[in-house]
This record gives C-alpha cells, structure tokens and sequence, in this order.
C-alpha cells in the first residue's frame, strides 16, 4: 500500500498469496472474533458498522464515509470533522469502493498500519455483501425500464410506510396509467410501446425526487411512493408529471409523433391503513377519472361519512404553445 497525504485516497488490496500477510491487526482485538463477526451477515451497513467499531477500538474514530463503486450508494456515521484519510478498496481486482475515516487529529503512520491490517480482514466481506446488494437490485428491478418492479414496492414501501407512521410523518402514493397505450401497441406494434414505456419512466425519474420510489407495475401502470409528502404536494408531484409528459413524444419509423398523455390517482396514508389499502385508494381515484373521460390528477378525501368523494385539484397553467402543440398531437 502506498501513501501521499492524508487527504489523497490510499489504494488498499487483497490478492491472494501463498505466504502469510505482512499486515498485523492490533492485539487487543481478537482477529478470530472479528472474522466471525464482520462475516456474520451479508447486509452492507452491518458489516460496515462491525468494520468502524473495530477500528474505532483500534484507533479511535470520530467518523467515516463509505462510498460504493461508481458512487452507487453512500453509507455514513458518526462527525465529520478536519483530518480524513481515504482508503480505495479493491479484492483480488474487484472495485469495492472507497471508505473515508475521520477524526480531530492526524492519523499516525502506525495507526494506518494497524487501520490497513483491519480493512484487509473485512475486504471479502465487504466483497460478499456488495454481490448480494447487486442481486438483490436486480431481483427489484423493472428490466425493461430500469425503474423498481412490484417486489420493490412491497419491501421499501412497508419499510417507509413503518417509519412515517412512527414519526408521524404524511406518506403518499402516485398510481398512474398511460392513456390510450394499447392503441400505441395494437397500430405501431410493442417496439414503439417499449420506447413510450421508456419515455414515461425517463420522465419519472426527472421530475420525482431521488428519495422518492417509482416503481412500473406492470403493462403501462406506473407507481409512485412519495415519503414524508401530504396530499397537497402529491398533487404537485403529480402535476409536475403530467406536464412534463406532454413536453415528451415518440417518432415512429414513419415519422407519425407519438404524444404522451396519462392519467393519475394520489392517496395519502390514514391511520391504520395498510400499503395496499393505499394502493387500493390511488388506484380507485385513478379508475374514477378514467371513467369519468378526464385525464387529470385525482384524489380520494373523506368527507363526513365512511363514503369517498374523488376530488379533482387544479392544474398548472400549461404555456398556449405547449397547449397547441398538445391538440395538434391528438
């Protein structure tokens, strides 16, 4: 391993090696008892957190910063404070990102020796644990759109839905069916539809926030999670989506432009309700404005009794330009 200054990422590596290593963890931690325990689970924060306790019994820490591969994830704890040293970690060739270390004073060069005796232990480990976050974001993602697929609508969605419920924050979802798409397939064919499904989840991306979830249902029914957001700002939200699909179109090969027109149902959690009674309620929003010919946001709001009233907000001003260009689309 070699070193610049303490501010410079060091490059740390473990290749295999018939000998034994030259890099000694500290004495006052068993290695045995760390292997065991930092190769106990396959989840990234675990044994990142394992890893710092470690080193922060070894060498003291005020905090530290991991950083993934391609900036794929960030992982934090603890205060960021003046001197860091930077680790890139790498196992037999495979990029494992890079872990930060913080604390008020210099490291000296002997802690670094001990800190590199320790990353080297926790190296597989850490390997092991990135392979099943990759797995585990295939398993939840839409291959056709890149976006989250029903699996991870489920598992992040009981998971935000639990931790608005104890903070007593507002949770609210976007249910939204692109208008008129079997027409798209049916005179274009599914390659057309595929970019078109395509364009939606483009657009999704762009318009929601990155702590926001969409997520493609299946067909051309989209989804929205939207923590800590009341029913006013998922109207917004969703109207923020609507006008930017109408700025959108597909060309044919013939040169025909396809415009994009959706419609979309928001809901916001009530006490006691669960992730799929909040689907249901979206959903039903959504099925009261197709059936009523409207291509809007709507909402259901409980009025006096245990009836649901779909309400429709107001949209945005669209630009008379945008409009014309929107009618002249059909």
């Amino acid at each position: 391993m070699s070193s610049t200054t303490q501010n410079d990422a060091l490059p740390l590596s473990l290749v295999a090696c018939a000998g034994p290593s030259r890099r000694h963890p500290s004495e006052r931690i068993d290695p045995i008892r760390f292997l065991q325990a930092v190769t106990a689970s396959l989840d990234l924060s675990a044994v990142l957190g394992t890893l710092s306790q470690c080193l922060h019994d070894t060498v003291t820490l005020s905090g530290w910063e991991y950083r993934g591969p391609d900036n794929s994830q960030t992982l934090r704890d603890g205060q960021c404070e003046h001197h860091r040293i930077e680790y890139d970690l790498t196992c037999n060739e495979h990029e494992l990102g890079t872990l930060t270390l913080m604390r008020s004073q210099r490291f000296s060069a002997a802690e670094q020796t001990r800190i590199a005796g320790w990353l080297s232990l926790a190296l597989p480990a850490i390997r092991n644990a990135l392979y099943v976050a990759q797995i585990t974001r295939q398993l939840e993602r839409d291959p056709l759109t890149g976006l989250g697929n029903r699996r991870a609508l489920t598992l992040q969605g009981e998971q935000w839905l639990a931790d608005c419920v104890r903070h007593e924050h507002p949770f609210s979802m976007l249910v939204l069916d692109l208008d008129r798409f079997k027409a798209v397939n049916d005179t274009h064919g599914h390659p057309v539809g595929d970019r078109v499904l395509g364009c939606v989840a483009e657009t999704l991306m762009a318009v929601t926030r990155t702590a926001d979830l969409c997520v493609r249902l299946g067909g051309d029914e989209f989804c929205v999670l939207l923590p800590n957001t009341d029913l006013d700002a998922a109207h917004e939200c969703a109207a923020r989506i609507r006008q930017a699909l109408t700025q959108r179109c597909i060309e044919t090969d013939a040169g025909q432009r396809l415009h994009i027109r959706a419609s979309i149902g928001a809901a916001t959690h009530e006490l006691g309700m669960t992730l799929e009674q909040l689907y249901q309620r979206a959903d039903s929003a959504l099925y009261a404005m197709k059936q009523a010919s409207y291509a809007p946001v709507a909402s259901w709001s409980r009025r006096d009794s245990d009836r649901y009233t779909p309400t429709v907000p107001p949209l945005p001003t669209v630009p008379r330009s945008l409009a014309s260009d929107a009618r002249a689309g059909g």
